[in-house]
């Protein structure tokens, strides 16, 4: 009996170890869990279609502008339930098409101070001048009352960004503002592929939308955009400026000016395959942002954006912080945790090209968000223990 119980106390300290040293191997494995800005995987299917559709266009008579090209603009438009949608070969030449369609030169165009300079540079390029803007203070969009003040006889149009697929829930008050102002608005919606307010999609909310199709974004034809409009007279004028100006009637003449703006028919295949995948692939971004706010909601450092009134792409998770999103930035890079870029961490005024021109204006919101927002890595090929891990990081820093 004696020796019974020796040999299950032995047995019992043997499996004890054994516990201890998988706990201390498992903790090993998460503090050095690495987990990338962006990961980007296609499945063999996807492969597999793509190279036999490639080869049937190596054997075409078109390798620009051709069969495929056609098949994606007809396929996004029917994604978004847009009447018309146009292929380019990138989404800055989208929005400098869309501004160039409406005529923007000599004119004003208002726009926010939180965005990437691919809003601001295409404005220059059509002709006109950007006034910014500063965001709202609860939300990502334009700061509404600023923005009606900012009105006059020369604004032609306004440019409202949905950063990181989020909407504005002041969109349609705006829209009326614009309405009676008699002003367009053109949708940056490089983030916001899928995206939708009161059942309608970004990209069909105003005169004219502008999509990126750059690797990291919601769905990629690797660089790529498109343009949506449902007005019939701005996109015959889109379909002439893309290439280069030229009449409809005579190809060898020019009547506006415009550029060689097309998309090869490589990406365009690459852009068809994608739309087969892109819900899923949303619905996958949407389950990881609500995974970070359910682990951070105890947090009162953290507010995870989950727009209430409409559907974002969740292109990023954004998270408002009362820590300086520096030291997030610099403690998560230690653990092997990249945060994405930030929507964004330096706005059009503080940029090296513009901030003398804005020296005398404030921008309160777009600087204090500018500091205390970040952005985790959210893209499908994420998985749980990897949301969960970033999320416990993030629980750990203490605003100190």
């Amino acid at each position: 009996m004696v020796v019974e119980v020796k040999m299950l106390i032995k047995k019992f300290v043997k499996l004890k170890k054994l516990m201890s040293n998988r706990k201390k191997n498992l903790k090993i494995i998460q503090k050095n869990m690495k987990i990338p800005i962006f990961k980007l995987k296609f499945e063999n299917k996807f492969i597999n279609l793509f190279q036999k559709n490639s080869k049937n266009i190596l054997s075409s008579d078109a390798l620009s502008e051709g069969n495929f090209v056609k098949k994606f603009e007809n396929k996004f438009k029917k994604f978004l339930r847009s009447k018309y949608a146009v292929a380019v070969n990138c989404g800055t030449s989208a929005l400098e098409i869309a501004f160039r369609a409406i005529d923007i030169n000599n004119k004003e165009v208002i726009i926010p101070t939180n965005t990437f300079f691919g809003t601001s540079i295409p404005i220059e390029r059509a002709g006109g001048k950007f006034l910014l803007c500063d965001q709202e203070k609860n939300g990502t969009g334009l700061d509404i009352r600023k923005f009606e003040k900012m009105i006059t006889k020369k604004t032609k149009a306004v440019c409202l960004v949905h950063v990181g697929g989020i909407i504005s829930e002041n969109f349609y008050k705006i829209k009326d503002i614009c309405r009676k102002k008699k002003l367009y608005i053109i949708e940056d919606a490089a983030h916001a592929h899928g995206s939708k307010i009161r059942n309608k999609y970004a990209g069909n909310l105003g005169d004219i939308g502008c999509f990126s199709f750059y690797p990291t974004k919601v769905m990629t034809t690797g660089e790529g955009g498109i343009i949506t409009t449902n007005n019939k007279k701005i996109y015959d004028k889109i379909l002439k400026i893309k290439n280069f100006g030229r009449m409809q009637k005579n190809s060898l003449l020019i009547d506006v000016e415009g550029n060689n703006h097309k998309m090869s028919e490589f990406q365009a295949l690459l852009g068809y395959l994608e739309l087969g995948r892109v819900k899923k692939r949303i619905m996958k971004r949407k389950k990881f942002a609500l995974r970070y706010e359910k682990n951070l909601k105890n947090n009162s450092n953290y507010e995870v954006l989950i727009p209430k009134k409409s559907d974002s792409s969740f292109y990023k998770c954004i998270i408002k912080t009362k820590i300086n999103s520096l030291k997030i930035n610099k403690l998560c890079k230690k653990r092997g945790v990249n945060l994405t870029g930030q929507v964004w961490k330096e706005p059009l005024h503080k940029q090296p090209l513009y901030k003398k021109k804005y020296i005398k204006f404030k921008f309160p919101n777009a600087d204090y968000f500018s500091n205390h927002h970040i952005c985790p890595p959210n893209y499908p090929e994420m998985t749980i223990k990897e949301i969960d891990f970033v999320s416990n990081l993030l629980n750990k820093i203490d605003n100190k």
